[in-house]
């Protein structure tokens, strides 16, 4: 099923024949193609469905009254968050009638119902775990929320859902990030150089880990890419995502950046810049460090794409740089 942009996860007994009908309506409608259970070929097991997980771009997950219970539903939540953790998913959550904390606490019936299956499950308590770990993680993430009595009609909440989603979908087409995990950063592996930790970026409903760089004197970071996931004859900035921490030294002295396209038949285009990064020291926002800037080719005819920041100086000792990744933006 290829080119599936939203998957639905939610409580089929519940809502299949009321809001869920309604809003698989509305999004077919905006032309977004989406999947929902009963899309998969009958007598297909749950393994196929986790598959339309991973093809999907955004998943939907519609917390309601009956959610916990059901084993499948947070089967299919744990895949969620194992996709949004790798950077490879975004999660909206949706909470229908029924409050994030709620689901976040496992309060009243909606958390009776989830320590029964639990009870139910006990032999597989790592299953069960996950179940919840899932479900605490994704009330943190910024959803769309029908409140039970808020006099909200079933019909503008699913206009809102839409329209989140053509923006998650819009920005996703827009971009994209090779996170700092995916790219070679010299001496990453050593903690008295550079330190990892984990942030929650709670719009896109992605957990990544970052790299803090705590003391070298070279400093290298490199990677590389194909433009088989952008769009054809757009042009592209390439960027290191980085900030500073309040104490960063060493960056009086510029950055070298390098960006290198290999077309289909070898042929290469390169651009090198420095940039001085000393202004950006303290900065609580995330920054564009440019390394440069392509027109994508044809889909049947896809470049490789490498792009380096580095800085070799026996002489400077750097700290504090924090990296995020490499973005591929589209320029308007």
């Amino acid at each position: 099923m290829e080119g599936l942009q939203v998957f639905i996860n939610f409580r089929g007994d519940e809502l299949r024949l009321n809001f869920v009908d309604s809003l698989v309506i509305a999004l077919r409608a905006a032309r977004i193609k989406i999947f929902i259970d009963s899309d998969e070929q009958a007598g297909r097991t749950l393994r196929h469905l986790l598959v339309r997980i991973d093809q999907s771009k955004v998943a939907l997950a519609i917390f309601s009254k009956e959610y916990t219970t059901s084993t499948w539903c947070l089967d299919e939540l744990v895949r969620i968050k194992e996709r949004m953790d790798d950077g490879k998913l975004t999660g909206i959550p949706i909470f229908y009638k029924v409050d994030p904390s709620v689901v976040s606490n496992l309060e009243g019936d909606f958390g009776d119902k989830f320590r029964r299956l639990q009870r139910e499950n006990q032999h597989d308590q790592v299953r069960t775990q996950k179940w919840k770990e899932a479900l605490t993680y994704m009330t943190g993430i910024v959803g769309v929320h029908l409140r039970e009595g808020s006099g909200q009609t079933d019909n503008s909440f699913i206009e809102a859902i839409v329209a989140r989603v053509q923006a998650v979908l819009a920005e996703n087409a827009a971009s994209f990030m090779i996170y700092a995990k995916r790219i070679e950063i010299e001496h990453a592996d050593k903690p008295e150089n550079w330190t990892w930790s984990s942030i929650h970026e709670a719009q896109n409903g992605k957990a990544i880990d970052i790299a803090t760089l705590k003391e070298v004197y070279w400093m290298n970071i490199t990677g590389n890419s194909t433009t088989s996931k952008l769009t054809p004859e757009t042009m592209y900035k390439v960027v290191f995502v980085v900030k500073f921490e309040e104490d960063a030294i060493g960056w009086h002295k510029p950055v070298n950046l390098t960006l290198t396209l290999t077309m289909r038949d070898n042929t290469t285009i390169q651009q090198k810049q420095t940039c001085l990064l000393d202004t950006y020291v303290g900065d609580e926002e995330w920054v564009d460090i440019k390394a440069g800037e392509f027109v994508a080719p044809p889909k049947e005819a896809p470049a490789r794409i490498s792009f380096t920041m580095c800085q070799h100086d026996d002489t400077v000792r750097k700290t504090g740089l924090v990296v995020k990744g490499v973005a591929f933006r589209a320029v308007d």
